[in-house]
């Protein structure tokens, strides 16, 4: 799987991180992936199985914890000891601050709620039960685990509403508090026999932590876009050891990883090896919230990340070569290129441009965003370079000798994101139409002179909309063909901003569904209109 022949040492760990708690997908893919990742280098699996929106195992303290679909002990015991003959060791991720509502969402927990449920928000710190309930939970898991890492979590915690709190920090730093659970934290996990780990957010926030903190807690730095050297040389020189967390799927990111992504591994990937004597220990990539695609499109970007942390060249066409060669049978530098077109050009679904909303709009002020986008400077270029790669991924599936299926779902992805943009495109054309027609009616123009442009605005809306029903439909086979059938979180509305919004499925439905409705309207006052009613308004 090299993209070449020199390579430089591995690093010390070499991790991948999955989040089970957002979605969890069919067991036996994960005991499926593990031979994979030990192919592709990694001896470090991150199990990330509590967050706000789920407890992914069924522990016999608190069986009430436990999701849907959740691993039993025996099937977790399955898996570490598969992992373990592998040389991969499995790291469990228990949140014990941040990222609460695993807990606080259930009747007998909403005592211990802080912060917004809907955002960041918080596990009481100085409530009696908390470091009791997470005693019990910290025990019971590391019981189970016998990696000598732990993981605390403590990232995002939102503590600003808490009255019991902020009578119990007065007069103190801001970072007090926070500061006091922490070490509670690393008493309790050191009490069962392991080393903490936890992310370095609120460090980076905080530095004078780093003074508070025992030093044997390993802090994972989680940098998604560029990589803040600066705050990790920081921990280095106060004493601790790091480790590198960039991310495969971010909110940058959605049906594949996207260029910033490639980037983002390969820059935290030079940065370890440049500070591995300062303590430095490797980089784990995270690979969150994975309804944000079909489940097999991130794949090449693990094989990536293994190729990478042991030592591999940074050359993406070269690396997709092989990649494509070894896991599909297929020997193609055509097929290699687009796929990182796909990557290159892959929709975002950012805070600040949120196209992956924009263009499966479901409310005036997405439509009114998705005409804007179309009409920015390269998107038409963007479009058509999509275009060419999806047709050169279909037209490649034929030839595919391995692993047909998980192709296809890639070739599926790059249809959908080229789909989307040309539908933007249609959508300006449409409403480019419309404008024109409601100039000249202005002007006193006759209805049939008016007809033709609005018919074929309303042509352009509905072949988008047939092409969004197409793809729904697509992303469903393919999500009962991996995943749980009945998971609730198929169509995942906004229940946890900013995390839940970008569930491919779930906009793309939405989407069908608003632009179906809007089709209807619109093509109903058209023929009112040309019958000798009022001009089609609300486009």
């Amino acid at each position: 799987m090299a993209a070449g022949t020199r390579r430089t040492s591995p690093l010390e760990i070499r991790g991948i991180m999955l989040d089970l708690a957002r979605l969890i997908e069919r067991h036996e893919f994960y005991f499926d992936l593990l031979g994979r990742l030990a192919e592709w280098g990694f001896n470090a699996l991150w199990w990330h199985f509590v967050d706000d929106q789920g407890f992914m195992l069924k522990l016999d303290s608190h069986p009430e914890l436990a999701s849907p679909h959740a691993f039993t002990k025996a099937e977790m015991r399955r898996l570490i000891a598969a992992a373990g003959e592998l040389g991969i060791d499995v790291v469990p991720e228990v949140e014990t601050l941040g990222h609460g509502r695993y807990i606080t969402s259930l009747p007998q927990y909403a005592h211990l709620a802080d912060g917004d449920p809907r955002q960041f928000n918080a596990i009481c710190p100085s409530h009696r039960d908390t470091l009791k309930l997470l005693g019990e939970i910290i025990h019971e898991t590391a019981e189970l685990f016998p990696s000598p890492f732990f993981h605390a979590g403590l990232d995002e915690a939102d503590l600003s509403g808490c009255k019991r709190c902020a009578r119990r920090a007065k007069g103190k730093p801001r970072w007090w508090l926070y500061g006091e659970h922490t070490k509670a934290m690393r008493e309790i996990i050191a009490a069962a026999g392991k080393r903490m780990v936890m992310w370095g957010d609120h460090i980076e926030h905080d530095p004078a932590l780093l003074k508070a903190l025992p030093k044997d807690i390993l802090i994972a730095h989680w940098n998604y876009d560029s990589v803040h050297t600066e705050a990790i040389e920081r921990s280095l020189k106060a004493g601790f050891e790091v480790v590198g967390a960039p991310s495969l799927m971010w909110y940058s990111s959605t049906l594949h990883p996207n260029a910033r992504q490639w980037t983002n591994v390969e820059e935290m990937t030079a940065t370890a090896r440049r500070l591995k004597k300062d303590g430095m220990l490797g980089v784990v990539n995270t690979w969150w919230c994975t309804w944000r695609h079909l489940r097999d499109n991130a794949l090449p970007m693990v094989a990536y990340t293994g190729h990478l942390l042991t030592g591999g060249k940074a050359d993406r066409v070269e690396f997709l070569r092989r990649y494509l060669a070894h896991e599909h049978g297929l020997r193609s530098k055509t097929a290699a290129e687009a796929l990182l077109t796909l990557h290159e050009h892959m929709i975002t679904a950012v805070f600040d441009k949120h196209e992956l909303l924009a263009l499966t709009w479901d409310n005036l002020g997405d439509l009114l965003a998705c005409v804007e986008l179309a009409g920015k400077e390269g998107f038409a270029e963007r479009a058509a370079a999509l275009r060419r790669a999806a047709d050169v991924l279909t037209a490649t599936r034929e030839k595919v000798s391995k692993n047909a299926e998980a192709f296809a779902a890639t070739a599926l992805s790059a249809e959908v994101a080229a789909g989307l943009l040309e539908n933007a495109l249609a959508m300006r054309e449409a409403h480019r139409l419309y404008l024109l027609a409601r100039r000249q009616h202005v002007h006193g123009y006759e209805p049939a002179r008016l007809a033709e442009g609005l018919g074929q605005a309303a042509e352009l809306m509905q072949r988008g909309t047939d092409r969004l029903e197409l793809y729904r439909r697509a992303g469903e086979r393919e999500w009962n063909r991996t995943r749980y059938r009945d998971d609730a979180r198929k169509h995942t509305r906004d229940l946890d901003r900013p995390c839940s919004h970008d569930a491919i499925l779930g906009r793309l439905a939405r989407g069908e569904r608003a632009q179906k409705a809007l089709v209807k309207t619109f093509a109903r006052a058209v023929r009112g209109f040309l019958r000798g009613g009022k001009f089609p308004g609300g486009f």
